[in-house]
């Protein structure tokens, strides 16, 4: 009755003590690190789960939501389970792992810190919604979202419109069509995030679409594009598609190498022992809608 409370005393422990100075560095200077291992820990709360995951893992998806500068609050992103495969000693098994996975508020936060960006809007459109979108020398969106009592229906597309400080707007759109092809290269297509938040995984779609057509980028913009991207299995965005390997497998395959080490992982010793599991029926993965 009492491992979990010490599982999380635990938790933060380390992540007040040892790590606290790791995830300072990482940070970007406009977030407190208090703040930000608050954030944590309330997520873990919210989520009894993450504690009994793979310690290392969860530390390193900490570890990644720093160094984009979002917090694991469900808003801006996400700290997600699933279960992966491990090898080692020959032997298979599987672990329950924790992904850092950035939503769409995230995204856009990103994209406003970039320094080239003066304001940034995205939705996803509903069957009931009055929309049009004009291409030609005056481009433009008209967006009507639907206020009925009852649901507005399916998603048919989603858009983006980014203003940048030098007076150039860019409009993107994408629609049901173009969406689909991108859930088709996701690793997980089928999974609970496609399935019950597919209007947040279709308008980071087109986010990220756009972000190919800013003039420059940041690196903290960069990186959590490319976070994302590793978190949903997509290798690369082009500007008027996708391209993107399937993985063969539903989950990674890692082997152990106990020779490997780093600064990180020395600090982060876990107290939770790693036992085989049965391959579970179907994959769960525990996040929230951004908006």
């Amino acid at each position: 009755m009492n491992a979990p409370v010490n599982a999380m005393k635990d938790l933060r422990a380390t992540l007040e003590g040892p790590m606290r100075l790791e995830i300072a560095k990482a940070l970007p200077k406009d977030i407190e690190p208090d703040r930000f291992i608050r954030t944590v820990i309330t997520a873990v709360q919210m989520n009894p789960k993450l504690i009994d995951a793979d310690r290392r893992s969860l530390f390193g998806a900490c570890m990644r939501a720093a160094q984009d500068g979002l917090m694991p609050d469900g808003r801006e992103a996400v700290l997600n389970i699933y279960p992966t495969k491990l090898k080692e000693g020959g032997k298979e098994y599987w672990v329950d792992v924790v992904q850092f996975l950035p939503m769409v508020r995230g995204l856009l936060k990103a994209m406003r810190n970039s320094g080239e960006v003066a304001s940034v809007d995205a939705a996803a459109v509903y069957e009931k919604d009055e929309f049009a979108f004009e291409r030609g020398d005056e481009p433009r969106i008209v967006h009507r979202p639907y206020m009925g009592a009852d649901e507005a229906g399916d998603v048919i597309a989603a858009y983006v419109i980014v203003k940048l400080k030098n007076g150039e707007t860019h409009r993107e759109v994408m629609s049901k069509r173009d969406i689909e092809k991108v859930r088709a290269a996701s690793k997980s297509a089928n999974g609970p995030g496609w399935t019950k938040w597919y209007d947040q995984f279709a308008i980071k779609s087109a986010i990220k679409r756009a972000y190919k057509l800013l003039p420059s980028s940041s690196d903290r913009l960069d990186r959590v594009i490319e976070h994302d991207n590793d978190a949903m299995g997509f290798d690369a965005f082009n500007q008027r598609g996708m391209t993107a390997e399937i993985p063969a497998q539903p989950v990674k395959q890692i082997e152990a190498d106990p020779n490997k080490s780093s600064r990180l992982s020395s600090l982060i010793k876990s107290k939770q022992p790693v036992e085989a599991a049965q391959e579970p029926d179907e994959v769960p993965e525990q996040m929230q809608a951004a908006e």
